[in-house]
Formats: structure tokens, sequence, C-alpha cells
């Protein structure tokens, strides 16, 4: 299977936010901005809690986000507060 980096991206927020639900938690996805600091939000027990979901095919997460665009490649290292959670998705694994 073909796996784009944002579909990759994707993957990963889809297998986090599937599992949280099942935990209990309520979801929250941006609906306008692509460019928050983390994917979605969660919330459960009246806390909030913003969530990065990355992709871990090789097994490790790189504190940083990269992206393409017309002037080249672009990456950007994770602030402390930019959010308070990895959710982690190891395909091997599933």
């Amino acid at each position: 299977m073909l796996h784009h980096t944002k579909n990759k991206g994707d993957i990963a927020a889809t297998k986090a936010i599937a599992d949280l639900t099942l935990k209990g938690y309520l979801i929250l996805t941006p609906v306008v901005c692509e460019h928050l600091p983390f994917d979605f939000v969660a919330y459960k027990d009246n806390k909030f809690y913003k969530i990065q979901a990355k992709y871990a095919g090789d097994n490790r997460v790189v504190n940083k986000t990269i992206w393409i665009d017309k002037n080249g490649t672009h990456q950007k290292k994770y602030k402390a507060d930019d959010f308070d959670f990895y959710a982690v998705y190891l395909p091997d694994i599933d």
C-alpha cells in the first residue's frame, strides 16, 4: 500500500481518534485550520488534551513537523506547550 506523508498522518490521527473514542473520550477536530501545532483535542472528565498524532513506520517519533510548498521543504521543532500528548501509531503492530 502506497503511503504519502499526508496519508500517514491521517492514518495516525484516525487510529488515535478511534482508540480514544473507545476509551470514552470525546474528540474535537479543527474544521478550518490545518496549521495548529496539534491534530485534535480529546475531552474527558472535564479536561481537554491537545493531541499530536504521529505515524512511526520506523518505530521512532521526531519532535518536528515537516511540510513542502512552492518554496521547498520546511521543518519546525515543536515547543513544549504545543500539545499535551503524542498519539503514536505503529503500523507493524497496528
